[in-house]
């Protein structure tokens, strides 16, 4: 209770207020001719789309700062009674990054108005290592599926890849310093977008409807959190001040696609292939200059099949074509109100639900097959006031709902054949997860100097209520039946049958603080120094009831590694970490004062949400659940009836060889190791602009992962008694927290911007990763030997 309250009133120490909305900073300083600080100078910032528009005024020092403004191009005017007002056309402002923009004024007889266009900088001038997609990229680069994600790789230690989870038919993932994706932290428009079952994002944005986003590998601020890895920031459209829509089709068939090895083996030659992916958007003003709007929607249709190959087990299915449709829809609303001078006030609507065929392979015939429904709701609002000159505060509310269901296409009884062919019930469904999130978010930004030097302070308190994650997984229900030989007919080795529900339920509550100084020691120097606190309750799991817990705790026979955290009682309730403190220290050091030849570097300890398909999913089900086997009969040569006769599918059941009590045996433990996984992050870098055209950047990195969660068989057989270790339990996985791993990039990169309509970009990573547990520094790939 006390933590809640403690949140609540950081989240009111401004008065309330709605959204960091994914916006950009803009700040400088403003001089004589002589290079004098000029107090008292209005500086106004207009948004050339909307008209939005915001003023300040500078400090004593000379010094003015916006701390958000929405995303885009602005024009910028300072005005000085005495002075001619100096007018800054094109001043491009990218999500989550700050722009410096200094102006000099000169002394005016006379009203005079002087006007300059800014160039867009190539080269960062901050500690935090990071890349803006534009929308000019988004727009014109070529995208194989039209997915945000697959232009992340234009950030340097970037990869992509297919996210393989169930949950995510057909989306690509932006994967960087040596992990898969799952440990970047997604946020949309300021609101949170991470899936916290598998990690990862959430839900997804069609195209159409983001305006740009950036990636922040290394060295980013104690305001940005709950990632080892990185942090993908996506602002999405708003209307403006002209009514303009799109309409589009994209369409692919099978001419452009290669023949696989299945279809050359069916003999048929390509099988049919479509892919429709089409949409809309219209966006515009309800006030002009006051209030916009924009909605898009998209449709992606693609009809694709696989070719079954039971190599004649089946042979009225073999070389057949099996439908299996994929289907998604996506809906983003958004509108935004300039309420009046001081506060601007967005909401957000998005929607996601797709469906496909879950468990598609040659071996696989159309029975044993899944369906896959996914759909996302999100609500976000948001409002930010400009208090004074140099104090604003932002405050953020989203809901999100998510549901998966996989469900079988047959109710039958499951045959698996030695080559791996299978049919009836799917041998993974019936499946589902359930994620229910509501964040509240403040932040609070305020400036003021100390003799010589500026400092810009920011606050923030971030708490999401997640009342409802969990899932369950209930299959095998109505049998699995294993043959000896790849014939229809043949014996029966093997009888399973599970009973009961295998399902969990870990109501999570997040809370998350910062504080951080961003100071201006010279005009050279800026030091970043922030502190992050992250506490996630909801994984103090009570272990006491498992089976495999009580025996490991009490067991003396085996004394491995693994085995020794359980020792006297430990494990039996796992606690929720709650030290986990993230200091952050970055630096930036511009060596002629001219931003283009900077040098700057930073150490950040980082934490992540231990998502619950890692760490205390299965083990919590394994407590809250009665799943397991209720019935086994196996014969290697051929299970028999009582008359001599083998046994067939659909007959009387053989004699239960499972005896004594019918509750199943957990198959699930976790190790009192499992803890909040983190990672230290050290990186040095030089970014120089050549010339008006050319910049150049290189940036060195090191990574230490540590507590990260992994699993593994923990009682295998052995081969000389042919029995189990703990032969009261089947192979069952243990989960255990700590793997460590570390990593070690180089990136050197260059931007070119040759005119208007001509840019080029260009990077080398030379990397490489170390671990003791598989994929080096993925945690989140959690099958490892054992």
């Amino acid at each position: 209770m006390s933590r809640i309250v403690l949140t609540l009133l950081v989240l009111l120490t401004a008065t309330a207020a709605f959204a960091q909305t994914g916006g950009a900073g803009l700040g400088g300083t403003v001089t004589d001719a002589s290079g004098g600080a000029l107090p008292g100078v209005t500086v106004t910032a207009t948004h050339n789309a909307t008209g939005f528009n915001r003023s300040v005024v500078t400090g004593t020092d000379g010094a003015y700062r916006f701390p958000s403004l929405p995303v885009g191009t602005y024009t910028v005017t300072a005005d000085l009674s005495g002075f001619a007002s100096v007018t800054t056309r094109n001043v491009e402002l990218n999500v989550a990054q700050e722009r410096e923009l200094n102006i000099a004024l000169k002394q005016a007889a006379v009203k005079e108005q002087i006007t300059v266009t800014a160039s867009a900088p190539l080269v960062e001038t901050t500690p935090a290592v990071s890349t803006v997609v534009s929308q000019k990229e988004i727009q014109n680069l070529p995208l194989n599926g039209r997915q945000f994600a697959n232009l992340g790789t234009l950030a340097p230690g970037t990869t992509l890849s297919v996210n393989a989870d169930p949950t995510k038919p057909g989306q690509m993932t932006i994967a960087l310093n040596g992990g898969s994706g799952r440990n970047v932290n997604f946020v949309i428009d300021g609101g949170d977008n991470t899936d916290d079952t598998i990690g990862g994002a959430l839900q997804n944005f069609n195209i159409e409807a983001v305006q740009e986003f950036n990636i922040q590998t290394q060295a980013y601020k104690a305001e940005f959190g709950r990632t080892t890895g990185g942090v993908l920031t996506v602002v999405t459209k708003t209307g403006t001040n002209t009514f303009e829509g799109s309409a589009y089709e994209f369409y692919r068939d099978k001419s452009l696609n290669s023949e696989s090895e299945s279809e050359k083996l069916g003999g048929g030659g390509k099988s049919p292939y479509r892919r429709n992916q089409y949409g809309a958007s219209f966006g515009g003003p309800i006030i002009r200059d006051r209030a916009h709007f924009f909605v898009t929607g998209e449709r992606t249709e693609r009809p694709t099949t696989y070719i079954v190959q039971t190599k004649g087990i089946y042979p009225d299915f073999d070389g057949k074509a099996i439908p299996t449709p994929f289907k998604d829809n996506l809906l983003t609303a958004k509108a935004s109100a300039d309420v009046n001078a001081k506060q601007f006030l967005q909401v957000r609507y998005g929607m996601q639900r797709n469906s496909d065929k879950y468990g598609a392979s040659p071996v696989i015939l159309p029975s044993a097959l899944g369906t896959i429904t996914n759909t996302y709701h999100s609500f976000l609002a948001g409002h930010t006031w400009q208090i004074s000159s140099d104090k604003l505060n932002e405050f953020l509310f989203q809901d999100t709902h998510f549901k998966n269901s996989i469900s079988p296409d047959s109710t039958d009884p499951t045959i698996v054949y030695p080559s791996g062919v299978s049919i009836g019930q799917s041998i993974n469904a019936p499946q589902s997860t359930t994620q229910v999130k509501r964040q509240f978010k403040d932040d609070f930004a305020w400036s003021m100097s100390f003799g010589a030097m500026r400092h810009d302070f920011k606050v923030g308190a971030n708490y999401i209520d997640e009342p409802i994650l969990g899932g369950d997984f209930t299959v095998g229900t109505t049998g699995q039946y294993t043959l000896t030989a790849d014939k229809q007919g043949a014996p029966v080795a093997d009888i399973t049958i599970f009973g009961g529900f295998f399902g969990n339920k870990t109501p999570v509550k997040q809370y998350n603080y910062y504080v951080q100084d961003d100071i201006a020691v010279t005009k050279s120097l800026t030091i970043n120094a922030g502190l992050r606190y992250d506490l996630w309750k909801g994984f103090d799991l009570d272990q006491h009831t498992n089976p495999i817990w009580q025996t490991l705790s009490t067991q003396t026979k085996y004394n491995e590694a693994y085995l020794q955290p359980f020792k006297n009682g430990g494990g039996g309730k796992l606690k929720n970490d709650t030290n986990n403190w993230g200091p952050r220290i970055g630096f930036s050091y511009d060596l002629h004062a001219d931003s283009k030849n900077i040098i700057r570097g930073g150490y950040g300890r980082y934490y992540d949400f231990p998502y619950t398909n890692a760490t205390i999913l299965f083990p919590a089900a394994a407590v809250q659940s009665n799943y397991g086997v209720v019935y086994n009969n196996s014969d290697p040569k051929g299970i028999k009836n009582a008359n001599g006769t083998f046994f067939q599918p659909g007959q009387p059941l053989p004699p239960n060889q499972i005896t004594g009590s019918q509750v199943p045996p957990p198959n699930e433990v976790a190790s009192p190791t499992l803890a909040t996984p983190y990672s230290d992050q050290f990186s040095l870098g030089y970014s120089w602009q050549v010339n008006p055209w050319l910049g150049l950047n290189v940036d060195g990195s090191h990574i230490s992962y540590k507590d990260i969660p992994f699993r593994f068989r923990a009682n295998p057989t052995d081969p000389s008694t042919g029995k189990r270790r703990f032969p009261a339990f089947g192979n069952f996985r243990l989960w255990m927290g700590n793997g460590f791993a570390k990593y070690n990039g180089l990136n050197i990169g260059g931007h070119a911007r040759l005119g208007d309509r001509f840019e080029l970009q260009g990077f080398y990573t030379l990397s490489h990763a170390t671990g003791n547990i598989l994929a080096g520094a993925d945690e989140f790939r959690i099958t490892a030997a054992g």
